[in-house]
């Protein structure tokens, strides 16, 4: 994805995905412009300082604090991504944690159709023997898709996540900032999901997490669209306000 072809069509995505929800065409393809550097700048620095035993310690320290919030202990239900093969947060220790728990889980499905940009939050349903197998996580068997990221069988029951399913919702992302904004990969998948989700009838605590080199120390460029976190949980920090 850092190739030239690439960059472009990931702009050229991303454009056609959000136009219909922008404003001032001049500001939002400037704001465009400017995540497109950015998430040159971080991918980066990703393949720079992380390695798969730094994302291991890194992503250990992380749930380890997601572990502690008092939003995470009264959940019920949660919203969890299965991580990408590399240059990501590895999300095993949670799904253990909150299969162990009894909580139910929701995981992404983006289907075959990658360029419509749409996303769902499939409920995972286990046989028994799955809940039980302490030696493998479910998802290790499961399908992957373009990105080589696992998803949901076809023939595990579809309960696909409504408004108000979710008490808790653990966003990825390519960058967060100090003001808890956030960039993703370009596709705006979690922001059309997260819009869909959340109301003022029915909130949705978003609690994004990344790793060390994930933070941006300057302003990331948002666009109207884009929503600010409630919390971002990093190995070193949990940055809330």
């Amino acid at each position: 994805m850092s190739s030239s072809n690439n960059d472009n069509k990931e702009v050229s995505n991303e454009h056609e995905a959000r136009k219909p929800r922008l404003g001032n065409s001049t500001d939002d393809d400037a704001v465009l412009s400017k995540k497109k550097a950015l998430r040159k700048e971080i991918r980066a620095r990703i393949n720079k300082e992380l390695n798969s035993e730094i994302i291991k310690t890194q992503s250990a320290k992380v749930w380890e604090k997601i572990f502690e919030l008092p939003v995470y202990k009264s959940s019920k239900s949660i919203g969890l991504f299965l991580s990408m093969p590399s240059g990501e947060i590895n999300t095993d220790l949670i799904l253990t944690d909150a299969i162990k728990k009894g909580k139910e889980i929701y995981v992404p499905q983006v289907g075959k159709n990658f360029e419509k940009c749409d996303m769902e939050l499939l409920k995972v349903v286990l046989d028994k023997k799955e809940a039980k197998d302490d030696n493998e996580i479910f998802h290790k068997k499961w399908p992957k898709n373009k990105w080589k990221i696992p998803e949901p069988p076809e023939d595990m029951p579809i309960s696909i996540a409504k408004p108000g399913d979710i008490d808790l919702l653990i966003v990825p992302g390519l960058g967060f900032d100090r003001t808890r904004s956030r960039i993703g990969q370009g596709k705006g998948y979690y922001d059309r999901f997260i819009a869909r989700m959340i109301s003022d009838e029915t909130p949705l605590p978003l609690v994004a997490v990344g790793l060390q080199p994930q933070l941006v120390e300057t302003s990331i460029p948002v666009a109207d669209y884009d929503r600010k976190m409630d919390m971002v949980v990093l190995p070193d920090e949990i940055i809330d306000d």
